[in-house]
């Protein structure tokens, strides 16, 4: 027989007895749970994934059809959402009539795959029930799976049963940052993993905000700017959410929400009576070429009843409108989010802050000052 012997003083229960056989064969290593197959429901929840490291990108499987970043995030996913919207063939007149139309009667504004849903075989799906308009509906995937899967618990974690559904709720800037937090616990990552995530994000923040307090300070200058944020421009509907958060990180006053609040529709006189220093436009998922368009187009043309009384405002006149990316930096509650915020402080503060910021943070390709001469036939 061999004795194992520990370091330990003697007593019986340090002492173990194995035949020469069995002590000379190596130790068996513990196998490594397969990896994840996860579905993400949500643009932002793609991104939010794939900060949390290139092992946690690989195990995405399914994707939705306006998921489009990070690229390597995408490479082999399936998509499995479908859409009767066609955004980039419809006016924002023609979106929001198919939206509250379809709101109204109770129709989901997007559906599953249940087929290829099904193929995946995924063992966590990530979802949201914020914005019935920005994605699946809460209830939409929960029947889908408990049709397919037999199960739509959303704490069910039994792959016999179903997939684990997750479902993120991010109401303002603080929330996003949880939401990193949440995602981490749900996929069982090593502790620390997603809080690193955070901490750089909330670095990042809190050097924007410096930024800015510094050159607020440097030119004398104690009264934020009043600036407005507009969603979407036919009708007018605000920045809602996190946008006041960004704001006020980039040092600005925003009088058209308070934090958390949900995007509200706005009369133009509502608007006109507001008169901001500046105003910024990103359109709810659309690009920055979409955005532009946009703006310049419906503000044209003698019919427009738009046309003498924008021309007319303080920000239009003193070259202080923005086209923004939308879609990129502030309609999803995720990591670009903090560049959404330093294109706030570089559109507001002038290039001298977008200079300090950096493109990493405050991205020049993600903004185009509108000039009053391009609302001109």
């Amino acid at each position: 027989l061999v004795v194992i012997i520990t370091s330990h003083p003697r007593d019986d229960s340090y002492y173990s007895t194995m035949s020469p056989a069995a002590a000379a064969k190596p130790k068996q290593q513990e196998k490594s749970p397969p990896p994840l197959r996860i579905v993400s429901l949500l643009p932002s929840i793609t991104e939010v994934l794939s900060t949390l490291g290139d092992t946690v990108a690989d195990q995405i499987v399914g994707i939705t059809h306006e998921c489009d970043f990070p690229p390597e995030a995408l490479e082999g996913a399936t998509i499995v959402t479908v859409s009767d919207i066609s955004p980039h063939s419809m006016t924002q007149e023609e979106i929001h009539k198919q939206v509250t139309g379809s709101l109204l009667q109770g129709h989901s504004l997007y559906g599953l795959n249940a087929h290829r849903l099904r193929s995946l075989q995924p063992d966590i799906i990530l979802t949201q029930s914020l914005c019935d308009v920005c994605a699946v509906s809460y209830p939409v995937v929960t029947w889908t799976c408990a049709k397919i899967f037999g199960s739509s618990n959303e704490n069910n974690n039994n792959n016999n049963i179903g997939p684990k559904i997750v479902s993120l709720e991010p109401n303002n800037l603080a929330d996003v940052l949880d939401t990193f937090l949440v995602a981490g616990t749900a996929l069982g990552l090593e502790d620390g993993i997603a809080q690193q995530v955070v901490d750089k994000l909330q670095r990042d923040l809190d050097f924007i905000r410096q930024t800015v307090s510094n050159h607020l300070d440097n030119t004398n200058s104690s009264k934020r700017p009043v600036v407005a944020f507009l969603e979407w421009h036919n009708p007018f509907f605000t920045g809602g959410h996190w946008i006041a958060d960004l704001m006020e990180i980039a040092g600005c006053r925003y009088d058209m929400c308070q934090s958390g609040d949900r995007s509200a529709a706005m009369t133009d006189d509502d608007f006109q009576n507001m008169d901001p220093d500046v105003i910024l436009i990103g359109p709810c998922g659309f690009s920055l070429e979409r955005a532009l368009e946009d703006t310049t187009y419906l503000l044209k043309g003698e019919n427009n009843k738009r046309r003498s009384w924008w021309k007319s405002m303080r920000a239009v006149q003193n070259g202080n409108v923005y086209a923004l990316d939308g879609n990129s930096y502030y309609a999803r509650p995720g990591p670009r989010l903090v560049q959404g915020c330093g294109l706030i402080a570089r559109c507001v503060h002038g290039e001298q802050v977008g200079k300090m910021l950096g493109e990493d943070l405050a991205p020049s390709s993600g903004m185009r000052r509108v000039t009053i001469d391009m609302y001109e036939e």
